[in-house]
């Protein structure tokens, strides 16, 4: 062999592994045909970058893709691509179709908890469809969301109410007694157990909770990261989270136990009572029932049944303080309807219009889970003209569905008015989504609107809020975690006479 033919043969190489180099770039940066519309990004990171850039606040960003692409962007971040659903119309197709009812894998929750696609919120599949049905029909029995469950839920505001008059108009932070309330609510369905508000191992479990919200980021991104083995990383966020949820998935396995010794299999107490008849039902049948999926089913039910609508409240009272004549409103139709000598119920809700039109506005300009929870096409899916492939995570852009300015009348300002006609009736509007839409619309929706509706009516019922003279200037700035929940601020509640 000649030195021409090495060197033929090492221009034809170095040739091939350029052209390989130029494909795979441009594989990595092209779009599939029929994408939607969206940046293009920059070589192999994709749009990482900007998302990097707007992590504190990525609403601002999607909003200005919003506006540049139209109702349905995508993007790529390195080889994964997203699609943002922005509009109402858009949402409601995509979260309909069959095809896009899947879940982004967790890797740092099934390194935690050892269990691949487990409990309700994260599932995917067979798994999901049968966690879901059962823990409905749980729900059903226990009469959670009913009237029936009324007394338990007005119980628990009768004890927070209690715990604030004992505060004597002193200013407090609300967000951990909202926190504890709301907490004790899913504590009876899920443990049969109501706790006191000083209960060290209670206030204990709520931090982490809390804690580990702020740090899943928007949408939960964190929880989606696809980094292996980020369960062992020794320091920051991922160990706190990582420590977070085994402590509180010990005491979740010490409340197994002590149902375990102490049920009566005739008579189900709770959840985990009723999970537990389910598991000898299924024991020799081929299901997703199994202890491990019991600990991640009540790990999603705690966590979401305790920190949106708690946040909700914590939303309420702000914009009560910001807006006193409206909360003054409020107090005058309450006492009208409703009276000072016994508590709201639900049977007041269609006599209490104004009131609850304040409820939709604080609920939309609150937007407390402002990109939902994503989900993952599960085959190549045509939304709105546009091909979805699969594998794309799909996230559902919540947040600019309600500050729309198509769809609302200056967006950004308080009007409860705008959910009232001129005789004073309620107005109900379908693209007020606060709990997603389609088929994994939020399970406990109707919990969630019972609660709020009675802790509202409950407090302003009891109390004046107002901003206590020594505080710093009411601020609607928002911390963005799971959950989308304003800075902490202090408040001075007035026991009406």
């Amino acid at each position: 062999m000649t030195i021409a033919d090495l060197e033929l043969g090492s221009l034809l190489s170095s040739g091939l592994i350029c052209l390989l180099i130029v494909w795979f770039v441009k594989r990595l940066i092209s779009r599939p045909r029929n994408m939607p519309p969206g940046p293009t990004g920059i070589s192999l990171l994709g749009d990482a970058w900007q998302l990097f850039k707007a992590s504190s606040n990525p609403l601002t960003l999607f909003s200005s893709w919003s506006k540049k692409y139209g109702e349905i962007v995508s993007f790529y971040v390195g080889t994964k691509p997203f699609v943002i659903l922005n509009s109402y119309s858009i949402i409601m197709e995509a979260f309909r179709h069959p095809d896009l009812q899947d879940r982004p894998r967790s890797r740092l929750v099934e390194e935690v908890t050892g269990i691949k696609n487990g409990g309700i919120a994260f599932s995917r599949g067979g798994n999901w469809k049968e966690q879901r049905k059962f823990t409905h029909s749980v729900f059903r029995s226990l009469g959670v969301g009913k009237k029936s469950y009324e007394d338990t839920v007005s119980a628990e505001m009768s004890q927070l109410s209690s715990a604030i008059e004992e505060k004597k108009g002193a200013p407090f932070d609300p967000g951990t007694l909202f926190m504890q309330a709301i907490s004790n609510i899913i504590s009876t369905i899920i443990f049969g157990t109501q706790y006191k508000y000083d209960d060290l191992e209670f206030k204990k479990l709520l931090h982490m909770i809390n804690t580990n919200v702020r740090l899943t980021g928007g949408g939960g991104s964190t929880l989606f990261l696809p980094i292996p083995f980020m369960s062992r990383i020794p320091f920051g966020m991922f160990k706190t989270m990582t420590d977070n949820i085994r402590s509180f998935n010990d005491f979740v396995d010490s409340q197994i136990d002590s149902h375990e010794k102490n049920r009566d299999r005739a008579t189900p107490r709770d959840f985990i009572d009723q999970y537990l008849n389910k598991l000898e039902s299924t024991k020799d049948t081929i299901s997703s029932f199994s202890k491990l999926n019991l600990v991640s089913c009540i790990d999603d039910l705690f966590i979401a049944g305790s920190d949106t609508t708690s946040t909700t409240i914590r939303w309420c009272i702000l914009f009560m303080m910001a807006h006193p004549k409206v909360q003054s409103r409020v107090q005058d139709e309450l006492d009208h309807v409703v009276g000072r000598q016994r508590t709201p119920r639900l049977d007041d809700m269609k006599d209490l219009p104004y009131t609850m039109a304040v409820l939709l506005e604080v609920q939309r300009l609150g937007v407390v889970a402002p990109l939902g929870v994503p989900h993952v096409a599960a085959a190549d899916t045509t939304i709105g003209g546009y091909t979805i492939p699969k594998g794309a995570i799909v996230v559902s852009n919540i947040f600019e569905v309600l500050n729309s300015e198509e769809l609302w009348k200056e967006p950004g300002s308080f009007q409860p008015e705008r959910f009232l006609t001129a005789d004073g009736e309620l107005i109900k509007r379908d693209e007020l989504i606060f709990f997603s839409a389609g088929r994994r619309v939020c399970l406990g929706e109707q919990l969630a609107r019972m609660e709020t509706f009675l802790a509202f009516t409950r407090l302003l019922q009891r109390f004046t809020f107002k901003k206590p003279d020594s505080s710093p200037a009411l601020s609607f700035d928002t911390v963005l975690g799971f959950a989308r929940s304003p800075v902490p601020y202090v408040t001075s509640a007035v026991e009406r006479t």
